[in-house]
């Protein structure tokens, strides 16, 4: 691994990352199943598997071993947006009944309060890798090639 080919993976995962929060919109907005991206298991996602085949070895930037629980959070908000959008399609829930007979449901603000979730996990991971790409940039070769990896 040198330090072109961690920079490449960290610059990889913001867009890929930037693309449930477009997923998440159309979604939020109707449109059809066939057009938006079914959700991928965290450990199927490009960034984990380059991770646990590769980063791991950084062990000289914390930052990039905090990110794996924030990752899987991003990867578990789109999965329950998208879940609970296409289950209500096709079994929609009108009512709920309670104590006071039934009232309506509507579950576009659990949506939209799950869509800003994703909005600001996947902008808080931008942001470390942002910082982490700048740390591995400032390294020279020479430090980097002895003792930034285990």
């Amino acid at each position: 691994m040198n330090k072109s080919t961690i920079i490449k993976n960290l610059k990889q995962a913001k867009p890929e990352h930037i693309e449930w929060i477009k997923q998440g919109n159309k979604l939020i907005q109707g449109l059809p199943q066939n057009e938006i991206h079914r959700p991928i298991d965290c450990s199927d996602c490009s960034f984990t598997l380059w991770y646990e085949e590769e980063g791991h070895k950084l062990v000289n930037i914390p930052q990039l071993k905090a990110l794996e629980a924030l990752h899987q959070d991003i990867h578990k908000t789109y999965t329950a947006i998208y879940y609970i959008t296409f289950d209500r399609r096709q079994n929609p829930r009108t009512t709920l009944i309670t104590e006071g007979g039934e009232v309506p449901v509507d579950e576009r603000p659990f949506r939209d309060k799950k869509l800003k979730e994703l909005e600001k996990k996947t902008v808080t991971m931008i942001r470390s890798l942002n910082e982490i790409e700048k740390k591995v940039e400032a390294m020279t070769e020479q430090d980097f090639n002895n003792g930034w990896l285990t």
